[in-house]
């Protein structure tokens, strides 16, 4: 897919979801999306936002804190293993391995190359509410496939929101092979798709670490065995 293509899917993917409230997301960077391997797609629950004067996609531009090092106020928590744990995916590193991004904020600059999006897309707060969430996917459910679908990822990361998806839209990846790991990661996978059932980012169930290596070493595992 172009460059010119990926700006056009943006621009579809707005248009699926429409109202005064939205706060959209999607692919962070388009030109660095484009040439990114793999492609990478998390998906979570929702903004804590009161507002939605704002994009997704603009605020994942640049995290860093610019009053000092780090990420901006009221982004670490959820976001840390995020960016950890894609940039494990590109280089190859580990949680130990890989540094971190108060000595190389440069590492912040990772989510450019990959693609964001929250399950209801308008704001929410600290606490999700499950029941309210799994209503905005069933009354949107054909746009937030769809939008995945443009989106094109090869390796899709659930933080905690596998289960509020049909089966319908799993259909759309073909059989996929299923296995646990440590009983805090589900894999399915085929020589396509990477799909990874995982904790929310800021779970309190395992550290962060195990979280970041969990994933990474499932990628890994992929990648061998389907030669990628």
């Amino acid at each position: 897919m172009t460059l010119e293509k990926f700006n056009l899917a943006e621009i579809e993917s707005d248009q699926l979801f429409s109202g005064e409230n939205v706060i959209h997301d999607g692919i962070v960077d388009f030109a660095k999306y484009i040439i990114a391997s793999p492609k990478i797609l998390w998906i979570l629950k929702e903004a804590n936002s009161s507002d939605s004067d704002w994009t997704m996609r603009d605020a994942l531009k640049d995290l860093k804190n610019t009053s000092g090092k780090g990420l901006k106020t009221g982004w670490a928590n959820t976001f840390t293993s995020i960016i950890y744990t894609t940039n494990g995916i590109f280089t190859g590193e580990d949680w130990d391995s890989m540094g971190n991004f108060y000595e190389d904020e440069s590492i912040i600059k990772v989510l450019q190359r990959v693609a964001y999006i929250n399950v209801k897309k308008v704001p929410g707060g600290s606490q999700a509410d499950w029941n309210l969430i799994k209503e905005y996917y069933s009354e949107n459910k054909n746009a937030l496939h769809q939008q995945i679908q443009l989106i094109n990822p090869e390796i899709i990361i659930f933080g905690g929101t596998y289960n509020f998806f049909d089966d319908d839209f799993f259909e759309l990846f073909g059989e996929l092979e299923a296995h646990v790991e440590n009983n805090s990661l589900h894999i399915y996978q085929n020589k396509d798709y990477l799909l990874l059932n995982a904790y929310h980012p800021n779970n309190r169930v395992i550290k962060h670490s195990t979280y970041c290596n969990l994933i990474l070493e499932a990628v890994k595992n992929w990648q061998l065995k389907f030669g990628k």
